[in-house]
């Protein structure tokens, strides 16, 4: 696990870099002019999707509470975006600024779908824009693994939305302390990293395991607390398989397909015994 680990951070690390490159350099007084997509009127407030939550709050760069009203506008015209961020939902804005803390930001790898957002806006259809801002307000704000009951359970205002079958690893009692162990971890983490593999394991979240209390309690038994610990879909030779992965969650491909529809990167996630 700790070989892969390190082998899917550099490509993925390349792949950022590569792509970070080909994108047009923007600068003060000129990311504006090559938007050119359609921007916000009033009059599309009768045409937003039935299903769109209106209720989200999200926070600007200081912290303040904006209402669905105050961010639309600027969402819609590619002036900023939302996202989860550990349980809250953020709005930043199309700045220099903006880009330089994402530079600066450790867990930039994770955040490669922020940088996408980045990208200038060409669409001219009102409903096209609604119905992706529609798809991200309802995306899950929770999921809870119970590992006993090999349940992976998406949640949204404290209610359940949709409950999967889990898989988990080979030592599915107890809590993962130690690199090898075959253990689930147990706690409360980010699913960072979202991406579409090109193995027999099909799609992929990255966990933020280990945190800095599971590094430290490793380090002081002279061990490894393991890492690169996920949530994957399942190749066809472990289909009826049980709790057969070195750590990580399994799940059919096909439900895979449905948690990345319906959970963003930042996503927070409890695996509790």
């Amino acid at each position: 696990m700790r070989i892969f680990g390190l082998i899917f951070l550099l490509v993925a690390a390349i792949g950022f870099c590569a792509w970070y490159k080909a994108q047009p350099r923007v600068i003060p007084g000129t990311y504006a002019a090559l938007n050119i997509g359609i921007k916000w009127d009033d009059k599309f407030m009768d045409q937003l999707p039935a299903d769109m939550d209106t209720s989200i709050i999200v926070r600007d760069a200081i912290g303040n509470p904006l209402k669905f009203a105050q961010y639309l506008p600027i969402v819609f015209n590619h002036e900023g975006f939302i996202f989860q961020d550990r349980g809250v939902w953020r709005l930043m804005r199309f700045t220099e600024g903006a880009r330089d803390t994402l530079k600066r930001d450790t867990g930039i790898v994770a955040r490669l779908s922020r940088w996408a957002a980045f990208r200038p806006d060409t669409i001219q259809d009102p409903q096209v824009k609604l119905k992706a801002l529609a798809k991200i307000l309802n995306q899950v704000d929770r999921v809870l693994v119970l590992k006993s009951q090999r349940q992976l359970i998406l949640q949204r205002q404290g209610k359940d939305v949709k409950t999967f079958h889990i898989e988990l690893g080979m030592q599915p009692v107890g809590k993962k302390q130690f690199e090898g162990d075959g253990k689930t971890p147990e706690g409360t983490y980010t699913l960072d990293v979202k991406y579409t593999r090109g193995d027999a394991y099909y799609k992929s979240f990255l966990l933020s395991y280990p945190n800095k209390q599971e590094k430290a309690y490793a380090a002081s038994q002279g061990k490894k607390p393991g890492m690169s610990i996920l949530i994957h879909g399942t190749k066809p030779n472990k289909i009826k398989a049980k709790d057969w992965t070195a750590g990580c969650i399994a799940m059919q491909n096909d439900d895979m397909d449905k948690l990345f529809d319906n959970v963003a990167e930042g996503t927070l996630i409890e695996v509790r015994p």
